[in-house]
């Protein structure tokens, strides 16, 4: 069975980046939706931000690497196995064109952003389309048209708090460790714990390294409270019962669902002489007519 990378990549990370935005603007009480239905086409933008008033867009230009963000803000997300091409540009061209119609708003209210984790280079430096990019600071790049749109690659952004919630989905092995070395020398719980969900072997070593274990315990059971249904359900049962002691494993069970399955010699293994006579005699008691009388 060919497996589609691309989505598997996608549906993997998809739902932590939402939740990271969704985590970060509710940091400053402000809201975010995310999978915005545009139009009656089935397209959706990964995530769409309305500021109204100028105190929370000050609020969001001061605190967040978003400091050109308008009323209405559309954010999109590449990950490593989901590549922002040609074509995925114009895909997301569109959605913005859709939401400018269906909201009847002017482009001067919007403004649209791309998050790659890595370098779209194709697009940035080989394509034929009518736009050129300018780079704005390291790994952020903003096109030059009158409805721009811009663009952060997560593996170029600097080490700072405001990219933290970027540098969570860098590619490269080096800017990711460095990333994630700096949030457990800050004891960063909450980063520590988006890591541990997307690089849980790397978070491990270098909490492990950090003479943490006790913040790498705490991140565990962290994803365990709020994911440990869904986790139980992709572990096999030899998975689920691996270092149960053998009452726990049967801890909750009656009696006839623990012998369940066995049969009669590993029902009767381990009686002794003693035990097995005294079940025949209750057992000829229980089939002697109730009478107690025999017929010849």
């Amino acid at each position: 069975m060919s497996v589609d990378h691309a989505t598997t990549g996608r549906d993997f990370l998809d739902p932590v980046f939402k939740e990271v935005m969704a985590f970060n603007f509710a940091q400053l009480s402000l809201p975010v939706e995310t999978q915005v239905e545009i139009s009656r086409l089935p397209r959706t933008m990964d995530a769409l931000v309305v500021l109204e008033q100028e105190t929370e867009r000050l609020k969001v230009h001061k605190q967040t690497i978003f400091s050109y963000f308008r009323v209405h803000n559309q954010i999109e997300f590449k990950g490593k196995e989901d590549p922002l091409t040609q074509a995925e540009y114009h895909l997301i061209r569109g959605r913005s064109y859709l939401y400018l119609g269906e909201k009847n708003i002017s482009s001067s209210l919007m403004t649209v952003t791309i998050i790659s984790a890595r370098q779209p280079r194709k697009l940035l430096y080989h394509s034929n389309l009518d736009v050129k990019w300018e780079s704005e600071s390291a790994g952020h790049y903003r096109s030059t048209d009158l409805f721009p749109v811009n663009l952060f690659v997560c593996n170029e952004l600097e080490l700072v708090p405001k990219n933290y919630p970027l540098l969570l989905f860098a590619t490269s092995k080096e800017k990711f460790r460095q990333f994630v070395e700096r949030i457990v020398g800050e004891d960063d719980i909450t980063y520590i714990y988006y890591a541990s969900r997307i690089e849980p072997a790397l978070t491990k070593e270098i909490l492990d390294m950090a003479g943490k274990q006790n913040l790498y315990e705490k991140q565990l059971q962290q994803i365990v409270d709020v994911m440990g249904t869904d986790l139980l359900k992709k572990m096999t049962p030899q998975e689920r019962m691996e270092g149960l002691t053998v009452s726990q494993r049967v801890q909750g069970l009656t009696v006839s669902q623990r012998v369940q399955g066995l049969t009669v010699d590993e029902r009767l293994a381990g009686l002794s002489q003693d035990d097995l006579q005294n079940m025949k005699m209750a057992l000829l008691q229980l089939l002697e007519p109730s009478n107690g009388t025999h017929q010849e």
